[in-house]
């Protein structure tokens, strides 16, 4: 009985470890174009939380990011990471032109962003928001306890949900840039 319930454990544990690998894999959305010849590395869509826009009015804000890897590989060092806001609404976004990120207590400012609007598919009006990061700080986000950003003028916080897609993309990078690099 003893030895039963210790192989159990030893099981467990086992399973347990694989599991996390297992699932960030499936946060993570990899295609290949082989016209193009490249590869997308992506997250899948999510709301954030806590969102405040400008009329100080809850909005529903959702972030994704991606980078591009030349050939059919998803290991690589991209020069950039485009971090993707996507927001329900019309016209609150338009006169963004700055993400500024403070993460666990630090501030981190972007580039200037790529703005654009249509629809949802659906006939709902969407507004989305490009920006690109550099390694180093994707690394910084996915390594990090809390994120709270500003978009102009629209605040919000990224949640468990979030910072476990952006360690799933950093998971994904060729391994060298996995390695700490001090603050």
């Amino acid at each position: 009985m003893k030895s039963a319930l210790i192989l159990s454990v030893v099981v467990g544990l086992t399973f347990s470890g694989l599991c996390p690998a297992q699932s960030s894999r499936s946060k993570v959305n990899v295609s290949y174009d082989k016209f193009d010849d490249l590869t997308e590395v992506s997250t899948s869509e999510s709301k954030v939380d806590d969102v405040v826009g400008r009329k100080k009015e809850k909005q529903d804000l959702r972030l994704h990011a991606r980078y591009v890897c030349a050939g059919n590989i998803s290991r690589c060092r991209p020069d950039k990471v485009e971090l993707m806001f996507v927001s329900y609404s019309v016209a609150e976004h338009v006169r963004s032109h700055d993400l500024i990120l403070i993460i666990d207590g630090k501030r981190m400012r972007t580039s200037t962003p790529s703005w654009s609007t249509g629809d949802d598919g659906a006939g709902h009006p969407v507004e989305q928001i490009d920006f690109a990061i550099s390694m180093e700080d994707l690394l910084r986000i996915a390594r990090a306890e809390k994120v709270e950003g500003k978009l102009e003028q629209t605040t919000f916080k990224l949640n468990d949900a979030n910072l476990a897609a952006m360690r799933a993309l950093a998971g994904e990078l060729e391994s060298p840039m996995l390695r700490k690099t001090p603050n």
